[in-house]
């Protein structure tokens, strides 16, 4: 599983590291700058796991509009491609477990960097799954509701993974 993962990624990425290094590179510089202006006290755990968040949101905007050469239809039908697959096989555990997994990441970012209440991350974490998906409809790739919920469940995860876990 996390062979694919990775194998998936680097395709996905393949020349789009240095635009991930570069970014890194300017937020850290901006973000020293920002905190001597300011003079507020700079803690390392907090700016690390912020770096690692951002790190996170490239990759998950490089897998959300990689282009794919797969013809799909839109979904605006609850449960209608989760009930699709039969559990255990390649569609479910890229579609379903990979959705999942996705996610989970963004759950323990909200909650630990803004300790956020679970109710505001269930609103959040739908309003950015769903600008997801309408992003994928603009460029041609397709809408699935079942995935947000599936984000959603990520998300949630995540934040009582990060809550138990700290």
């Amino acid at each position: 599983m996390m062979r694919i993962i990775v194998a998936n990624l680097k395709i996905i990425l393949k020349d789009d590291y240095a635009v991930i290094i570069l970014s890194i590179i300017s937020y850290i510089f901006f973000r020293i700058l920002v905190r001597i202006k300011y003079k507020k006290k700079i803690e390392f755990n907090k700016e690390f796991a912020l770096v690692l968040f951002i790190i996170y949101l490239l990759i998950l905007f490089f897998i959300v509009t990689y282009p794919v050469n797969e013809y799909g239809y839109n979904n605006y039908n609850l449960f209608r491609e989760l009930l699709r697959y039969k559990i255990g096989s390649n569609g479910f555990i890229n579609n379903v477990i990979g959705n999942i997994l996705l996610f989970i990441p963004f759950g323990m970012f909200l909650r630990y960097y803004f300790k956020l209440k679970i109710i505001s991350l269930i609103f959040i974490t739908i309003l950015y799954s769903l600008s997801i998906e309408v992003i994928q409809i603009l460029i041609n790739r397709v809408f699935d509701i079942d995935d947000i919920i599936l984000n959603l469940i990520g998300a949630i995860i995540g934040y009582y993974f990060s809550k138990f876990s700290y």
